[in-house]
């Protein structure tokens, strides 16, 4: 397996060359006045963090501990590459006018190639994290046919095709404002949830329909295609719109396409061994905070055993596998009104609907296997539903308008170790007695009217009624 991604001596363009004068600045230099404060001759000593250079000027993050030092140098490179490859941020350095951020088409093919040249070609893992990649044009992926995990998190990839170049010339240069420009026939739908966060409206704003546009006219380049020995991809924080580009992984077995701009799943509804997107050894699937309004590409993929749909538009549980195999299932965080279609999940063992429309706890007979359930930040008026889930070991529903803990749904939890009903509107203390609950260890009741109204005696009152429990809320029960 290749080492992680080294520094690389670059042939930088022109106005990017780092300046080999002593810097002047206050943040590296020090004053007179400093210098007096440490005496000698205006130079600190190294044992107050001023380590001198021959030259006499101080070294960068003198000021910090070694291991400090090393994590500034390391971001530094790694600012240094992310320039090379993409060149500035937009707008920095501009003083106004039209923009003039500058894309060199052959250059950025040159830089691209830089990253992975050193790499053999029967590489087993890629780390391409965090370098603001725009395009995967130039790093030469698909030479890499045995490799087993990729990882492009954290960039700026809007697609996963690229166009071939023609041989570039120095006339090519042309403003990222110039080929962005896309008319409102090009763009997709206003989105119609206000609550987008700032990030995802961004991403939208700066996505490049041009590029879209010319996938239509021109065959692109596809380098992530038919990687067969692929197990790990990481996509989490780009700005992609589409899954095309990822046929032909037949060893995929975790997928991460959260935190982008994805719509639509379909072409993953055929998980026939003829699609190209059977990915039969898929399982782990990823696709939190997307703009998905239905639950898609997963009801025939049977060896899934996490699934994540949290952050989405989802309004109803369905279209899920028919399996005993799937161990976690995620959807907090979108618009559900009802837990339903849970029945063919009977191995489940996580389940988290938090952050969503229920008013009821039903549909959960089915789930025997069921250990953790997170209910928080609904409508929930009181605690049912509950009492085949005899191994559960964990009860989130805080946060909800609950008035009700009944003892007679409580009892069937005999395996509970943690019980959440904080900022509900209880009045009394659920009863969790050590007879029927001997392991329950966390018990958070804060924020319910039961608190004022006890006063004082609150944590007394929970500890007579709980002595079995070591936390109430977030302080540690002191054992006597």
């Amino acid at each position: 397996m290749s080492g992680p991604l080294q520094p690389t001596d670059f042939n930088l363009p022109a106005g990017l060359a780092p300046s080999t004068e002593p810097s002047t600045s206050s943040a590296t230099q020090p004053s007179a006045s400093e210098g007096a404060e440490h005496g000698d001759d205006g130079q600190s000593s190294e044992s107050e963090g001023g380590n001198v250079s021959e030259g006499g000027t101080r070294e960068r993050f003198a000021n910090l501990k070694t291991d400090e030092r090393h994590f500034e140098d390391e971001k530094a490179r790694l600012e240094r590459n992310a320039r090379l490859v993409m060149g500035p941020p937009l707008g920095e350095g501009q003083s106004g006018g039209p923009p003039q951020d500058q894309v060199i088409a052959g250059e950025e093919l040159a830089q691209n190639e830089d990253i992975l040249a050193d790499f053999d070609d029967d590489a087993l893992d890629l780390e391409l994290t965090h370098l603001r990649l725009r395009t995967l044009r130039g790093l030469g992926i698909e030479r890499f046919r045995k490799v087993q995990r990729i990882s492009l998190r954290q960039n700026l990839l809007t697609s996963l095709f690229y166009h071939p170049l023609p041989p570039p010339t120095a006339s090519e240069g042309h403003t990222l404002a110039e080929n962005g420009a896309a008319t409102n026939g090009d763009r997709d739908a206003v989105d119609e949830d206000p609550h987008d966060d700032q990030d995802a409206a961004k991403k939208e704003a700066d996505f490049p329909y041009h590029e879209q546009r010319r996938a239509e006219e021109e065959e692109p380049v596809w380098p992530l295609r038919d990687l067969k020995e692929l197990e790990e991809l990481d996509l989490y924080d780009n700005s992609l719109k589409s899954v095309k580009g990822l046929e032909g992984l037949d060893s995929l077995e975790s997928l991460d396409l959260s935190f982008n701009l994805l719509r639509s799943v379909a072409p993953f509804d055929d998980a026939s061994p003829n699609s190209p997107y059977a990915f039969p050894r898929l399982n782990h699937l990823y696709l939190i905070q997307n703009k998905l309004t239905k639950i898609e590409g997963v009801k025939d993929r049977t060896n899934l055993t996490y699934l994540e749909y949290g952050g989405n538009r989802i309004r109803t549980i369905e279209n899920l596998p028919i399996s005993a195999n799937l161990r976690s299932l995620f959807l907090g965080k979108n618009k559900i009104t009802k837990i339903e279609n849970l029945e063919g999940l009977t191995g489940l063992r996580t389940l988290s609907i938090q952050s969503n429309r229920l008013t009821k706890i039903e549909g959960l007979d089915a789930l025997t296997e069921l250990e953790e359930l997170y209910l928080s930040h609904n409508g929930l008026t009181k605690i049912e539903g509950l009492r085949k889930l005899t191994k559960l070991t964990t009860l989130d529903v805080g946060n909800n308008k609950i008035v009700e803990a009944s003892a007679e749904e409580l009892a069937p939890l005999t395996e509970l170790e943690e019980f959440w009903a904080n900022n509900n509107e209880l009045h009394a203390i659920p009863s969790l007695p050590p007879s029927s609950h001997p392991n329950l260890s966390t018990i958070y009741l804060e924020g319910n009217p039961l608190q004022k109204e006890l006063g004082t005696a609150y944590r007394r009152k929970i500890m007579l009624e709980c002595p079995q429990v070591q936390q109430i809320d977030a302080t540690f029960v002191r054992q006597v």
